[in-house]
């Protein structure tokens, strides 16, 4: 029992100074959504301009900064940190950040896939 609460302190101390900050989480995203050309061979640069209008803001890749410095949040837990995206107005949990790692969460990909598929509905209907 000593050994258990003593390992778990050490890890919650360790978490408490790798708890990544803010730039890592908006790096992580940006990361995320440059890699959206995997989606579909289809996708160019003006697509993912279009995507980011259905997201709620322009993305496009020159304006990839200012998006995310106004548009990504974090809410720290001290030990590890929750990744929150403003989509349409609302901010949503993408990911968590811990141990200096980001990592984001599969509906992430899932949300934007479901958005490319809408834009290429409106594009060729």
């Amino acid at each position: 029992m000593r050994n258990t609460i003593l390992i778990l302190a050490i890890a919650a101390l360790i978490g408490v100074f790798t708890n990544p900050p803010l730039e890592k989480h908006q790096k992580a995203i940006q990361e995320k959504v440059e890699n959206l050309k995997e989606i579909d061979e289809d996708i160019d640069g003006d697509d993912l301009k279009k995507i980011g209008a259905l997201l709620g803001e322009a993305i496009g890749l020159n304006t990839m900064e200012k998006y995310l410095n106004n548009n990504v949040r974090i809410e720290d837990l001290k030990v590890c940190s929750i990744t929150q995206l403003k989509i349409n107005g609302d901010y949503k949990t993408v990911g968590i950040g811990a141990f200096g790692k980001i990592f984001l969460f599969d509906d992430m990909k899932t949300f934007v896939e479901e958005k490319a598929e809408e834009l290429k509905d409106k594009t060729n209907g």
